[in-house]
């Protein structure tokens, strides 16, 4: 299959080819803020500490609304979830953004932003459900260019930032976004249908109360218990999502520390999209030969790489920053998507999707306090938050290579 058409909305259902097609009326400002978010707070006087604890708040509270996700998704159904949970979790929080001038406030969006974890379940099965299995690779390739393709309004961003100051440029920016999304989110609505299976779990779910889901992961971990290197396993998956919090500071690391300019640090999530691209587009399928296992240790040793080069960067140097960038993002991108695969690969075979729901409500509970700890850290000395996380890396590295001495159920990526 060529690119082309791999990346055509041809025979794709409505609900698929809708929602593609309004996407960027949210990806253009969503991945732009995301990126900004704590040069944002910091430049209205938030402490790099305070940051910490924003995103340690908004990540308890999405272990809390990821418990939810399911019962909730299953009783109101796929689309009138995706779109009042969109308005609470992204009109509501871009609008105090816009305004906030303090801890609180960046606090109370936070909490408003996490229950993002419910739209995640509610639109991607929107989206999903009814696309048959061969081409839903072909929906989720579309959807994460879109996503790359809207990182390159980075550097634009940036021009206007060293032109008028993050404040000024990111509150204009923040509003926009609040009215696109807004649009966005109404648009679609009206473009979809409910799918077939959204029609019937709420009519099997309507007495359901949201909490029996906690216990139900629950229930679900317990089984866990007798999968082989558990361990090791969900050690691993914890892991990766741990050191993804603490990264979230490389912006303030390149913007304060190393003294980059705004234009420069714009230019971060442009290296990133263009080695996703590659990636996605050269490596994975000459990786394709060689057991999953054995593919994240080398994925891992080269994301222990860019972390080790990640203290080397001199102040200043452009080149080697988005060089040392890219080399991180290679590692990055390739572990994502090898880790859900392995961890796949020795779950029981039966209820897997209830097993893998515990697994990630189980690494966002242990997720909470890194964005605190990272910036307590950033606060005192930053360059010992990017050696703690090179630290962190080589024991990811051990871990795979743990799991790789498992012994899994042959798997095709």
């Amino acid at each position: 299959m060529t690119i082309r058409s791999e990346l055509s909305l041809a025979g794709l259902p409505k609900n698929a080819r809708n929602a593609i097609l309004v996407e960027p009326l949210w990806a253009v400002f969503g991945v732009v803020i995301m990126y900004y978010a704590p040069l944002y707070m910091t430049s209205i006087g938030i402490r790099s500490a305070q940051v910490g604890w924003i995103g340690s708040i908004m990540l308890a509270f999405s272990f809390v609304f990821q418990t939810l996700a399911a019962p909730i998704t299953n009783r109101m159904g796929r689309k009138r979830t995706s779109l009042i949970w969109d308005l609470i979790s992204w009109t509501l929080p871009m609008l105090i953004w816009t305004f906030s001038q303090s801890f609180l406030a960046f606090a109370v969006a936070a909490i408003l932003n996490s229950s993002v974890r419910i739209v995640s379940v509610s639109w991607s099965l929107l989206v999903i459900e009814d696309v048959e299995p061969s081409d839903r690779s072909r929906v989720f390739a579309i959807l994460n260019l879109i996503g790359a393709a809207c990182g390159l309004m980075t550097p634009v961003v940036g021009l206007l930032i060293g032109k008028y100051g993050v404040e000024a440029t990111l509150r204009v920016y923040y509003f926009l976004g609040a009215i696109s999304m807004t649009v966005m989110f109404f648009l679609r609505n009206a473009l979809t249908d409910e799918t077939q299976n959204g029609l019937l779990a709420m009519r099997e779910h309507q007495g359901l109360h949201p909490w029996e889901s906690l216990l139900k992961n629950l229930q679900s971990l317990n089984a866990l218990k007798n999968t082989k290197g558990l361990l090791w396993l969900i050690g691993f998956y914890v892991l990766t999502f741990f050191i993804e919090q603490m990264n979230l500071f490389q912006i303030l690391y390149f913007s304060q520390t190393l003294r980059f300019g705004a234009l420069a640090v714009s230019l971060v999530p442009v290296s990133v999209a263009a080695m996703t691209a590659i990636m996605y587009g050269f490596v994975l399928r000459r990786l394709s030969s060689i057991p999953v296992d054995r593919t994240l240790v080398l994925t891992c040793a080269l994301g222990l790489i860019g972390a080790m080069l990640m203290v080397l960067i001199p102040a200043g140097n452009l080149v080697i920053l988005l060089l040392v960038v890219s080399v991180l993002a290679g590692g990055t991108f390739l572990t994502r998507t090898y880790r859900d695969t392995v961890l796949f690969s020795h779950l029981p075979s039966s209820g897997t999707a209830d097993l893998f729901s515990a697994v990630q409500v189980l690494t966002m509970l242990f997720s909470i306090p890194a964005s605190a700890i990272a910036g307590a850290i950033f606060s005192v000395q930053p360059m010992m938050l990017f050696v703690l996380i090179a630290i962190l890396n080589l024991i990811l590295l051990a871990l795979a290579y743990m799991i790789s001495k498992l012994q899994a159920k042959p798997v095709e990526l």
